[in-house]
């Protein structure tokens, strides 16, 4: 996206940019017309040098893909009356799909049951 924008780290190329329209206000101010990008982290950059979103751990996804506490009780409760193991498949299935990696089991207690 063109921007008025002004490097402010040649190693990095983040940016200062500027928001508005006034076009003879930040060319005072010595920006220039660029191709500038968001990156992850909020700061402006020029294109194709903005940092990419760090990739989720495990814990992350697996707390994204369990069900409400509310439903994950109502599993429990329904498994409990009908004998069955609904829930804890289910958990099961979530905690395969998203294994802890070697260095977090290796700093974690094994009674952590919180992810």
């Amino acid at each position: 996206m063109m921007k008025y924008a002004e490097i402010i780290d040649d190693e990095t190329k983040q940016c200062h940019v500027g928001i508005g329209t006034d076009e003879a206000f930040y060319k005072s101010l010595g920006m220039e017309l660029m191709d500038v990008e968001q990156g992850a982290d909020g700061n402006w950059y020029l294109s194709g040098y903005a940092p990419a979103a760090p990739e989720k751990t495990y814990t992350e996804k697996r707390r994204e893909e369990y069900p409400p506490i509310g439903d994950q009780l109502d599993m429990m409760y329904w498994d409990k009356l009908n004998n069955t193991t609904k829930w804890s498949d289910l958990i099961t299935e979530i905690k395969r799909k998203y294994p802890k990696d070697e260095t977090t089991q290796n700093t974690e207690t094994s009674s952590d049951t919180s992810d």
